[in-house]
């Protein structure tokens, strides 16, 4: 096992704090007393490579901005109407 030392943001933290507080009131039976520290461990332990690199590829990239290749080529393309050619209609003939 590897025991690490994080600094979360207050908000995070604040999450998980509250959510062991309301397991704790839903589980009130709960022995020992759930813990927010074993909430971000269980959060963290469910994780595997392939999950983790996609969250940060996709975090980093977006971040960096448009110089870098895109993740995702969908995301590149306009889909507005400006970018379809719009067919033209075929002249209306009079009915002789």
């Amino acid at each position: 096992m590897i025991t690490l030392n994080l600094q979360l943001p207050e908000p995070v933290a604040a999450e998980f704090f509250s959510a062991a507080e309301e397991l704790n009131r839903r589980f009130t039976g709960a022995n020992p007393k759930i813990e927010a520290k074993a909430l971000m461990a269980f959060a963290l332990a469910r994780h595997e490579c392939a999950d983790i690199c996609a969250q940060f590829d996709l975090a980093l990239r977006l971040v960096q901005g448009p110089e870098e290749p895109p993740f995702n080529p969908v995301l590149t393309q306009s889909f507005g109407r400006e970018d379809r050619p719009v067919p033209t209609q075929p002249a209306r003939q009079e009915a002789a």
